[in-house]
């Protein structure tokens, strides 16, 4: 293990999602010395759920593959020289005007950090939901592999663009499927929720929501239940996705005093958390989680932090804030 000081740098990106990738882009783009920081696989969220489906939302790139979208970006990272480092971090201290990274490896020392450590799926908390994720016994959170509900009798839970698109992609696969939303409407995109009602690829079951999910070894039924009257309904089921949203882990940051509401860091217009020198940007800082949102806002990050280090004539310091509006 090397000395804090070893590893000094300009920015320091934690998470190595699209919003990363495009701070640490941006970052060393602009002259800046930047590691970024990733303990899993490069692209978060965008390489667990579309690494083999099409971005149909990602602005200039039609119809592109999520890993081939994401390899880009690890390309250009490389090419601007962006130090990619594959550790996790585990805490994050102030101490003075610095900054400390540490990691399951080391300690590493920066003048800024971008925090772009994303989301993750949510749990219901039910009876069941753990016992049928692991192993491969029935519960999932989105599709990766169609083939996996070939002949089964699937229930989709969810309101959101997953949960419709899981719709999507095992319909020519899936025995029966049922799409349960506790509300009397989908937040997701009209054209595809209309879709689904006009071919009749899923029977929907509005305003219930997911009370218990049961079986032996395997899944083999979900118990739900009207959020309205309260009354309980029993299905036989052979598979389950979990298309209820998702969380971020604040908790790794907690020695920072960062502002928080729920489970977003707060953030001003550049971007800017309530500690001077740090920023937060993509899923843990916003509502929008689109992979256009997330890449904006990292390149907004990244400038400033810029102007922040290198104090450039166009660049004006009008003071960190205190409290986030």
């Amino acid at each position: 293990m090397s000395s804090e000081e070893a590893y000094h740098g300009d920015l320091g990106v934690i998470g190595g999602g699209v919003g990363g990738l495009g701070a640490a882009i941006i970052g060393s783009y602009k002259g800046l010395k930047v590691k970024m920081f990733e303990g899993g696989r490069y692209g978060g969220i965008v390489s667990t759920l579309y690494s083999r489906k099409i971005v149909e939302n990602y602005p200039g790139a039609p119809s592109i593959l999520g890993k081939r979208l994401i390899d880009e970006f690890v390309i250009q990272s490389r090419e601007v020289q962006a130090e990619m480092i594959n550790e996790r971090v585990i805490n994050v201290e102030k101490k003075g005007d610095d900054l400390i990274v540490i990691t399951n490896e080391g300690r590493y020392k920066f003048r800024s950090i971008i925090i772009a450590t994303g989301s993750q799926p949510a749990e219901l908390g039910i009876t069941g939901e753990r016992k049928f994720k692991i192993k491969d016994r029935g519960v999932y959170n989105f599709v990766t592999d169609p083939d996996r509900f070939k002949g089964c009798n699937v229930l989709v839970v969810g309101g959101g663009d997953t949960a419709i698109d899981a719709v999507h992609e095992i319909k020519d696969k899936a025995k029966q499927i049922y799409l349960v939303h506790r509300r009397g409407s989908f937040r997701a995109a009209e054209t595809k929720v209309n879709l689904i009602v006009k071919e009749k690829l899923a029977e929907i079951i509005y305003n219930s929501q997911i009370h218990e999910l049961k079986g032996e070894k395997m899944l083999e039924a979900a118990v739900l239940e009207d959020v309205n009257t309260h009354l309980k309904r029993e299905i036989e089921i052979d598979k389950c996705i979990l298309a209820v949203g998702m969380s971020t882990n604040l908790d790794i940051f907690s020695d920072l005093g960062l502002q928080t509401e729920g489970k977003y860091i707060k953030v001003d217009k550049e971007m800017r958390t309530n500690v001077p020198g740090v920023f937060a940007i993509g899923d843990i800082a916003t509502q929008y989680q689109l992979i256009v949102i997330a890449v904006a806002q990292g390149a907004i990050a990244a400038h400033n932090s810029f102007g922040m280090i290198r104090k450039p004539y166009w660049y004006k310091d009008e003071g960190w804030p205190e409290q986030i509006e």
